[in-house]
């Protein structure tokens, strides 16, 4: 009798056993994106702010806070920064800074013009490349920037994805130095001092680093540049500005015209009046 009701008991168990859900797996990160992104946006999503969002410049102002709240320099690299294969180190507290100008409807040249005018002290080479292409997200997002219902997760996802971000084993492989200043633990001086003053938005060249089957292909930053699609442009001579290859420059607007008076009759100045002599003066004897 035991036997038996034990046997029921396994079975009945095996079945309801077998009617409940698995667990759902955890949350892969989508191919091609960067898991520092992703945590960066998983933070920012949570926040009430993130929901009752009036624009998506509120929102790109919450990205840019979650990613100012990483420490900065750490070892290994923090989630401040976007390690990229084609577009080098970008330091989301730039890039999320410039996109939200841009997308608030500045103008993007004018805007990145004025941060460069601001840099003073050392420009190390992911500050401007971080603001070009932030400055570059903010205008392709602004025809959204009031329409709450869009989702621009996707559109950041698919925006860093054309630079192909590194693993988090890639990062954890190389020091802070190496990824985001481009120096060797060994470096001259003059390898410094240039790290230092890095005045053009053209990434730190990392391919051979993080993809160096690839090097031979890609063999510089302007042709890592070109594999994304991008290129750099230059506002009043600086080189400054990241474009999309093929995209025309802006033109400027054209002169204010003169207004031009009607033609009217030539008036000639009143002849005057002929005078005559003079009465004499008479003198006396």
């Amino acid at each position: 009798m035991l036997r038996l009701f034990l046997a029921f008991w396994v079975f009945f168990t095996g079945i309801s056993l077998a009617q409940q859900p698995s667990a759902a797996p955890a949350t892969p990160t989508p191919a091609g994106t960067s898991a520092s992104l992703e945590r960066i946006v998983a933070s920012a999503m949570q926040m009430p702010a993130w929901r009752s969002a009036r624009h998506q410049v509120e929102r790109l102002t919450i990205l840019r806070d979650k990613a100012l709240a990483q420490k900065n320099p750490t070892e290994p690299v923090s989630d401040r920064f976007v390690i990229t294969t084609l577009g080098g180190p970008v330091d989301l507290v730039r890039f999320f800074g410039l996109a939200r100008i841009v997308c608030g409807g500045k103008d993007r040249r004018a805007s990145l013009l004025k941060e460069y005018q601001r840099e003073k002290g050392e420009v190390t080479p992911d500050d401007l490349p971080s603001n070009a292409l932030g400055a570059l997200f903010g205008e392709e997002l602004r025809p959204h920037m009031r329409d709450t219902g869009h989702d621009l997760v996707p559109d950041l996802r698919r925006f860093f994805a054309s630079l192909q971000p590194a693993d988090d084993a890639a990062i954890k492989r190389h020091s802070y130095q190496r990824l985001v200043h481009g120096l060797e633990a060994e470096t001259t001086e003059q390898q410094r001092a240039a790290s230092r003053d890095w005045r053009k938005a053209e990434p730190l060249y990392l391919v051979s680093l993080l993809a160096p089957e690839r090097a031979s292909t890609i063999p510089n930053a302007e042709a890592a540049l070109h594999a994304a699609g991008l290129e750099t442009r230059r506002v009043q001579g600086l080189p400054i500005v990241i474009e999309r290859i093929g995209t025309p420059d802006p033109q400027p607007p054209p002169p204010r015209a003169v207004p031009v008076p009607e033609d009217r009759p030539l008036r000639l100045p009143l002849r005057p009046k002929p005078q005559g002599p003079s009465r004499a003066v008479p003198v006396p004897e």
